[in-house]
């Protein structure tokens, strides 16, 4: 809206009462943001979000009885349309309905536009580029997903002495636990429980190939040998903290047998292993060249840091490395653009829903396949015969699984 843009004469309906101070109540907070936002990545058709930049209003309002009056504007939405609100860190608060119009959008901008209108950052102009900023999640997720990481960064930054070089650590432990865990890693024998399998090129018309090997941690019998007062499975922060003292036996253990090496290696690193001083050890200390290391990066580390995820995926590119997207599905393949990131490969989880397929999902998959490139995208966990003909018939050449190592041998 420009500066002398006229308020129409219908006056914005009035918010409903809010709380007299303090955050609103059935806000989520930003860590709940992040964990619906994954939810969403399998499941975005008809959604789609609004960040309203509170943190960029100049106006003398304490910030409490902004978010009070965006929140009562905004509830409005949520009601009708089936959506959550959000409060990330900054201030800044977020939206998210399924099936909401266009045009109830843009009423919702010009109510909020109104109820600041004595702010010079409510008539700044776009909505994308000031107070409200709009996003169709079905093609337009990973911009969302880099303008929510570029608040928190904005926000890391200012809170960080300058000259400082921050470290990506996404886990958060309680010391005790830790050290207990520590205590349950160092009895149990690691060396029993690397694996290792092969990625094959498989077509039809040519003798199977085996393109790189990759070593891994079996985490199901980690989880066996520590116990059951551990779930890594469901405590994510475990999980991630577990995740980063394994990448270093693993990089470590590439060091002490790379002389043995003869295939390409697999290695999924974690995006904290890959920013760490002893990610930067391996990388001097391993002489099979970097050309031949494949560093299979998770959906998961994209989705929660897409900004940190990019940068480090563009440095190793530039640095020599192949790269491998892991643990995508076949939901999400057709909707999520991974071209920017220069991937070498896209790994696919097999699952047997890939049997039943309907029509367009069917088509919408095997176009995405063939806009990457068969020979870039791996089935992978592939526990059945079967899955080589399905694959071969969606497009797909590459396989990863016990019963393609069972087949091969």
């Amino acid at each position: 809206m420009s500066a002398d843009r006229q308020i129409p004469a219908r006056q914005p309906k009035a918010p409903a009462a809010a709380p007299a101070a303090g955050v609103p109540p059935l806000l989520g907070s930003e860590e709940m943001l992040l964990a619906y936002v994954e939810e969403l990545a399998d499941a975005r058709r008809g959604q789609r979000a609004i960040i309203v930049h509170l943190s960029r209003l100049q106006g003398a309002k304490p910030r409490d009885k902004n978010l009070q009056i965006v929140a009562a504007v905004l509830r409005e939405v949520t009601d009708q349309f089936s959506g959550r609100l959000f409060v990330i860190e900054n201030g800044d608060v977020v939206v998210v309905c399924k099936g909401i119009t266009r045009r109830a959008i843009d009423e919702t901008i010009e109510v909020l536009r109104y109820l600041f209108n004595d702010d010079p950052m409510t008539r700044a102009g776009s909505e994308q580029a000031d107070f409200c900023a709009v996003f169709d999640l079905e093609v337009g997720y990973i911009d969302f997903l880099f303008a929510l990481d570029e608040i928190r960064e904005a926000a890391r930054r200012a809170s960080n002495a300058a000259g400082q070089r921050r470290r990506f650590d996404p886990t958060s432990i309680d010391p005790v636990h830790a050290g207990n865990l520590i205590k349950a890693l160092q009895r149990v024998e690691l060396a029993g429980m690397l694996r290792r399998q092969t990625v094959w090129e498989m077509s039809n018309a040519t003798v199977p190939r085996p393109l790189f090997e990759e070593i891994f941690v079996s985490m199901d019998r980690l989880q066996k040998a520590i116990g059951p007062a551990f779930d890594l499975a469901k405590d994510r922060q475990l999980f991630l903290y577990v995740k980063r003292w394994l990448d270093q036996h693993v990089m470590a253990t590439v060091v002490r047998h790379q002389s043995n090496v003869s295939l390409p290696l697999g290695l999924s690193l974690g995006l904290a292993t890959l920013l760490s001083p002893e990610f930067d050890d391996f990388d001097k200390r391993c002489a099979i060249g970097r050309e031949r290391i494949v560093l299979e990066m998770p959906l998961a580390e994209l989705l929660r840091a897409p900004s940190t995820f990019r940068q480090m995926a563009d440095h190793l590119k530039q640095h020599g490395y192949r790269l491998c997207i892991e643990d995508l599905s076949h939901h999400i393949l057709p909707y999520l653009n991974l071209r920017p990131l220069m991937a070498d490969y896209m790994k696919v989880i097999w699952d047997d829903a890939l049997l039943q397929l309907d029509e367009e999902a069917l088509r919408e998959f095997c176009e995405a396949v063939a806009g990457y490139g068969g020979e870039r995208v791996i089935l992978s966990r592939c526990g059945r015969r079967q899955a080589i003909r399905v694959g071969h018939a969606m497009g797909i050449r590459l396989f990863q699984g016990w019963q393609m190592d069972q087949a091969n041998r």
